[in-house]
C-alpha cells in the first residue's frame, strides 16, 4: 500500500563505522539462529559483506537499521569495523514498513514474528488484511490465522516457536481467552507432564477435548443471547463446531458477567413489582457476585439455612403443530387443562398459608436464574419466654425497618473495608504516636493475658477456665489502665512468645535474659542441676578418649619396623664439578 514512497526513496552507498550502528526495534525477526550466524560471519571474513544493508541517520553520526540486521550482527562477530550500507533519508512509518516487508520475505521467520509483524502494520492504520495479502502474496486466511497467534500466551508461543506444536494446534488454541489457555497449557501442555499430555495430538482432538472440558452450554442460561450468535467466543462459529442450539460459550469471564448483570435486573425488578418478598440465597449453589451487587444497593438478601422449595411451575400450552392427528392434540390439550387446575390450586394453597403466617414466600437466586420459593415458617420460629415456639410474621413495614438496619451496618462494614486498604497509604512516620494509639496497643496484647492476671485488670476469676476475653471486656479495660497493669499485660506478651525459645535461637537468649532479671535464683538452680549432669557426661567421655589415645599409640608402635628397610635409606650423589660450575 506504501510501497511506491518506498521505492521512491533516496538512497546513497557508503561505509558506515559498526560502532555507530544500532539495531532497530522494527525488525519482527527477534530470535537468530547461533551457527547459522557463525557461518554468515566465517564467509564475511573470508569475502567481505557482499549485499549492503539499509540504514537511516538518527543523530549526529548514529545509525539505525532498516534491514540486514543479520549481516551486522554477522560482521560484528567477524570483527569487521566498518559495513556496506545504503543510507536513506526516511520517516519512522516508512522506516518500519519497510523492516517488516523485507524480514518478513526471509524463510527463518517465525510464526509468532510473522503475526506480530502482520499485527504493527494494521496498528499503523495504512494495511487491513486484503492490503497485507496483496503485498505479501498471501491469501486473506493466511493472514488471519497468522494474526490469532498474537493472542497465544507466552508459554504457548514459545511451544509454536520451538515446533514442540504444530501451528494447526495453536490456530485452535488461540480461538480461547488467556484463562483456558493457561488451563490447557498447565494440564496438558507443560514439559514433564505424564498423563493426559496433549502433545502431538491431532489439532482436531485437540479442539474437541477444549469444547468438551472449557466451554459453557449456553442453553444453560436464561439470559437474552441474541449478542451470543454473533460472539467469536461461540463455538457455533468456531469452524469444527456448529451443533446447532446456541452454542457453548469459550470466553467465561463475558459469560459470567453476562449472567450476573441479567439476574441481578431481574432481582431488582421482581423486588420492584413485589416490594412485600425478600431475597435469599440457599447456603450453596448461588451467585455470589450478584447477592454482593444487590446487598450493596441496598438490597437485603437472607442467608437461608433451610431448603425452600420452589413455587409450582405453570404448565405450558400444546401447540397443535406440533402433533400429528387431532385426537393427539385434544388428549394433550386436555391433560394440559388438567395440569393447569391442578397449579391453580397449588397456587391457590400456598397464597391462603402466605396470608395465615404459615409460609413465607421468597425470590431465591441461584447460579443462573432467579425464583419463586417458599418455606414453612415453624422452620424460621423464636423460642418464647416459656420455651414454646413462636412464629415470627413481619409486617410489610417491620421488613422495611429491618432492611433499612440492615443496610446502615452493609454502610459500616463497606467503610471498614476501604478504611482497611486506604490506611496502608498513608504517610505517618512523621506523627507523634499518641495515648489513644498506646491504648490500641494494649488491646491486641490482651488475649495473651494469662488467666491468674484476670483479677488484676478486674476480671472476675469465677468465669470458666476456658473464658477468652471479649471484645467489649477488653475495651473496658484500655479505657483506665495503670502503670502495674501495662507491666503485666506486657510481660504476659513475651512470656507467651518465649515458647518459641529453642536451643541457641535468638529468643532463648531474650527468655534467657528476661529469666535473669526477673527469676535469677530459679535460673542458676536450673543451670546448675543441668550443667551438674553436662560435668559428669563430659568427664566420661574424657576418660573414654584417654583410653582410645593410648590404645591407638601402642597400635601405631607395634606396626613400627624394628630396622630401618633399604627403601627408606637415603642416597646421595656426588655432584660433578663440571656441573657445579655450569
Amino acid at each position: 500500500m506504501e510501497m511506491t514512497a518506498i521505492q521512491s526513496v533516496e538512497k546513497n552507498n557508503a561505509l558506515v563505522a559498526l560502532a555507530n550502528v544500532q539495531p532497530s526495534n522494527y525488525n519482527p525477526r527477534k530470535n537468530f539462529d547461533e551457527a547459522s550466524l557463525a557461518e554468515l560471519s566465517e564467509s564475511i571474513r573470508q569475502q567481505g559483506v557482499l549485499q549492503p544493508i539499509g540504514v537511516r541517520p538518527i543523530e549526529d553520526n548514529r545509525f539505525e537499521i532498516v534491514f540486514g540486521e543479520r549481516r551486522y550482527r554477522a560482521a560484528l562477530m567477524a570483527g569487521l569495523e566498518e559495513i556496506p550500507a545504503i543510507v536513506m533519508e526516511i520517516s519512522d512509518e516508512t522506516a518500519e514498513e519497510m523492516a517488516v516487508t523485507e524480514n518478513l520475505q526471509r524463510k527463518d521467520v517465525t510464526p509468532i514474528e510473522e503475526a506480530n509483524a502482520y499485527q504493527k502494520l494494521i496498528d499503523s492504520g495504512r494495511h487491513d488484511v486484503q492490503s497485507l495479502a496483496v503485498q505479501f502474496g498471501k491469501n486473506e486466511n493466511y493472514i488471519r490465522t497468522r494474526l490469532k497467534f498474537v493472542s497465544l500466551i507466552p508459554e504457548i508461543a514459545q511451544l509454536l516457536e520451538q515446533d514442540e506444536i504444530t501451528i494447526s494446534v495453536a490456530t485452535e488454541i488461540c480461538r480461547y481467552g488467556e484463562d483456558i489457555q493457561h488451563e490447557v497449557y498447565n494440564k496438558h501442555l507443560k514439559e514433564g507432564i505424564q498423563y493426559n499430555s496433549w502433545r502431538g495430538m491431532k489439532a482436531s482432538d485437540v479442539a474437541r477435548n477444549i469444547e468438551r472440558q472449557y466451554t459453557t452450554d449456553l442453553d444453560r442460561y436464561a439470559f437474552d443471547k441474541t449478542l451470543c450468535l454473533s460472539c467469536p467466543h461461540n463455538t457455533n462459529n468456531m469452524m469444527l463446531f456448529c451443533e446447532g442450539g446456541c452454542g457453548n460459550c469459550a470466553n467465561r469471564t463475558c459469560l459470567a458477567e453476562m449472567n450476573a448483570s441479567y439476574l441481578t435486573e431481574k432481582a431488582v425488578r421482581l423486588m420492584e413489582e413485589r416490594p412485600d418478598l425478600s431475597l435469599c440465597h440457599e447456603s450453596h449453589n448461588y451467585n455470589e457476585t450478584v447477592v454482593e451487587r444487590l446487598t450493596a444497593m441496598g438490597y437485603e438478601v437472607v442467608s437461608l439455612d433451610y431448603y425452600a422449595k420452589a413455587y409450582p411451575e405453570q404448565p405450558e400450552a400444546p401447540r397443535k403443530d406440533d402433533y400429528e392427528t387431532d385426537e393427539e392434540y385434544e388428549h394433550a390439550q386436555s391433560e394440559y387443562e388438567q395440569d393447569l387446575n391442578g397449579y391453580m390450586e397449588k397456587c391457590k394453597e400456598i397464597r391462603t398459608r402466605s396470608e395465615a403466617g404459615e409460609i413465607t414466600l421468597y425470590f431465591r437466586i441461584g447460579n443462573n436464574d432467579i425464583v419463586l420459593c417458599y418455606i414453612k415458617n415453624s422452620t424460621l420460629a423464636a423460642v418464647g419466654a416459656d420455651g414454646t415456639p413462636q412464629v415470627q410474621t413481619l409486617s410489610p413495614v417491620e421488613k422495611l425497618e429491618k432492611q433499612d438496619k440492615r443496610n446502615k451496618e452493609i454502610a459500616l462494614e463497606k467503610t471498614v473495608e476501604d478504611t482497611k486498604k486506604q490506611i496502608l497509604e498513608v504517610d505517618m512516620s512523621d506523627r507523634k504516636f499518641g495515648q489513644d494509639e498506646d491504648k490500641m496497643i494494649y488491646f491486641f496484647l490482651l488475649p495473651f493475658l494469662r488467666r491468674e492476671h484476670f483479677e488484676a485488670v478486674s476480671i472476675s476469676e469465677e468465669k470458666p477456665a476456658y473464658h477468652h476475653l471479649t471484645d467489649e471486656e477488653k475495651m473496658n479495660i484500655i479505657a483506665n489502665l495503670t502503670g502495674k497493669q501495662k507491666a503485666i499485660i506486657r510481660r504476659d506478651f513475651l512470656i507467651a512468645n518465649f515458647k518459641n525459645a529453642s536451643g541457641s535461637n535468638a529468643t532463648a537468649s531474650l527468655l534467657l535474659d528476661f529469666a535473669e532479671k526477673h527469676m535469677p535464683e530459679e535460673l542458676a538452680a536450673i543451670k546448675n542441676g543441668h550443667n551438674e549432669v553436662y560435668e559428669k557426661r563430659h568427664q566420661r567421655i574424657e576418660e573414654k578418649k584417654a583410653v582410645l589415645l593410648v590404645q591407638e599409640k601402642a597400635k601405631q608402635e607395634a606396626e613400627q619396623p624394628d630396622e630401618p628397610q633399604p627403601e627408606a635409606e637415603v642416597h646421595t650423589e656426588e655432584i660433578p664439578q663440571e656441573e657445579i660450575a655450569a
